[in-house]
This record gives structure tokens, sequence and C-alpha cells, in this order.
């Protein structure tokens, strides 16, 4: 084990400390754009959109921390992300009394599960949530001996340690995989690839979706998520498929690896980067709606109110569920 990667020494690399000022800087002039957007806006509508600017004035500094800290930093962060996702989900669900013993161990299963990425251990993460999710998660509930809601409660639990502490820890993931070791600001430029893909994705998904497809009633998924429209989906790609060959060459080595074809020259830094942004872009809408479709069953339109003008964490984190295994998945294949 190396502990000089576990626990950040010596200082990040200065071009981490480039690209954090851009992102604070466009940070800045969104924050100019809005107030100036927001002028004559209806009252309620300007405090809710408020309420989401300066919530993202402190993710964004989290995520910053956490860069900065290396792994540690990000493995803390997405571990308290899916412990407070956890909390939400089992929240939603209304589960029974004789459910807690096991959503109590949802907790360790989860801090377990990020410990073995801040050591390095790929062979035992890929099965540990799995498999000890389906042995623990069974037997605490069947020791109470009470047979109904079982199911409910047994798929439910399953169903969300699976999304919200596995699939969102294959961003962390990322850390320790052979295939994204290397790059210009080491491992964690590809973890803030991700991270910036799949939020620019959702963002520009939610504006253009309003922009244009509002009116049109173009949508997807009118019974699960009704905002969702074509027009959105499109656009949100449209946006990353341009982004990722942009800053893949500062944050991974994406563009510099031919993958599974015979790439000619300038196709080479645009084809592999534009790939994971489709991907993504897939996977972050199929998140996403995976998550709204269990808040409708459960009657709730937000997870929670922890973030203010956002909802809860899994509002936040929804489509980081699907968009990280895909990544990972994806990097497997194209980087062999």
């Amino acid at each position: 084990m190396n502990y000089k990667e576990i626990i950040m020494i010596t200082a990040p690399d200065p071009t981490l400390y480039w690209i954090l000022i851009a992102i604070y800087t466009s940070l800045v002039a969104g924050s100019i754009g809005r107030f100036i957007a927001l002028r004559h806006a209806e009252e309620t509508k300007r405090r809710q959109r408020l309420a989401s600017l300066r919530t993202w004035w402190l993710l964004v500094t989290l995520v910053a921390a956490g860069l900065l800290a290396g792994r540690l930093g990000i493995c803390l962060l997405l571990t308290a992300a899916s412990c407070i996702a956890w909390f939400e989900i089992t929240a939603m669900f209304n589960a029974r009394a004789q459910d807690q013993i096991a959503i109590g161990a949802g907790y360790v299963l989860i801090v377990i599960n990020y410990f073995l990425i801040l050591i390095g251990s790929i062979s035992l993460f890929v099965v540990f949530i799995p498999v000890s999710s389906l042995l623990v998660l069974a037997v605490l509930l069947l020791i109470k001996g009470e047979p109904t809601g079982y199911i409910r409660s047994a798929g439910g639990l399953l169903w969300g340690i699976m999304f919200l502490g596995y699939g969102v820890s294959h961003a962390a993931l990322l850390l320790i995989l052979p295939s994204s070791a290397s790059g210009p600001i080491g491992p964690v430029g590809w973890f803030f690839f991700l991270v910036i893909l799949t939020e620019t994705d959702d963002i520009f998904q939610a504006i253009i979706g309003r922009r244009f497809g509002a009116h049109n009633r173009h949508r997807i998924t009118p019974t699960i998520s009704p905002n969702k429209t074509w027009e959105g989906f499109f656009g949100g790609m449209l946006v990353i498929v341009i982004l990722a060959p942009l800053i893949a060459p500062w944050l991974t080595t994406l563009g510099r690896q031919a993958g599974p074809f015979a790439l000619s020259a300038p196709l080479q830094p645009v084809v592999g980067p534009m790939l994971a942004a489709i991907l993504i872009s897939f996977a972050g809408f199929f998140g996403d709606i995976n998550m709204s479709a269990i808040k409708r069953d459960s009657g709730v339109k937000e997870s929670s109110k922890l973030l203010p003008g956002m909802g809860g964490v899994i509002d936040r984190i929804d489509s980081l569920t699907m968009t990280a295994p895909v990544f990972v998945y994806f990097l497997s294949w194209w980087m062999a």
C-alpha cells in the first residue's frame, strides 16, 4: 500500500490549480448572469434560484477540497454523499421498524466499500457490495421473522445500496484503476472529467429543455419525469460531446489512446472523449429518471431538503449512479 497516494503529502500538480481557477471563474460568470436574469423575476422563483446558486458554490468548494486532498479527500467526500443518500432512500421506502438493523448495516457496508478503494483493493471492491449486501441485508431482515413486507424491504434496500453505494463509488474507483493511473494531473483528473461531464449534461438538459422543449411538450417519459424532453436530452449531449475533447487533454490521456479501432491521427484526440461523452449522457439520463421513478412511487418530489434549491443528495448524484460505472467499464474497454 502506498500511503503517499492515500494521504497527499506533496502539493497537487499546478495544473489542477489552474483548472480549479477556471471552474471558479465560470461559476462567478454564471452567478453574475443569474443575478442579472433574476432582476425582475417573481420573488419565489428568485429565492429558489439564488438558493440553488449558493448550493452550487458549496458543492464546487467541497469537490475542490476533495480534489486537493487526493484519494483520501475524494473517498471521504463520496462516503459522506453515499451515506446521506442511503439515509434519504431508506426514508423514502417507508422502511418497517424491523428493517432498522439492516439499514444500519448498510452504512457499515458503504464505509467498508470506500475503505477498499482507499487501500487500493480493486479485486475486493468489485465483489464486496454485490455479495455482502445480498447476504448481510437478507440475513438481518430474516432474523426478525416477519414475512409481511419482506420482498419490498429486501428489494428496496438492495436496490438502494447497489446504486447509491456501489454505483457512485465507481467514481472513486477511477483513483486506483490502472487504466486511469496516468494523466496531466494524475488519477484525480479522470474523476474530475467524469464529474464535469455528468453535471454539465444535467445542467444543459434542464436549461435547453426549459428553453426549447417546454412549449412543444416533446416529453420522453411523461409519467416518470415530465420535464425531460428530447430537446433537452440531445442538447445536453451535444454540449458535452463538444466539451469532452476540449477538456480531455487537461485531465486525462483519453485522446492519446487509439482504443480498439485503427484511428487516424486527426481522429484519435476526439473519438475517445466523444464516445465517453455520449455514453455519459445516456447513462446520466437513465440514472436521473431511475431515481425519479422511485421518488414518484414514494410520493415525494425531492429526496430531502438538505441542499437548498436542489433538494437532497440523491437529487444531485442520481446521474452519477450510472455514469460512474459506465465510464469505468468504457475505460476498461477503450484503454485495454
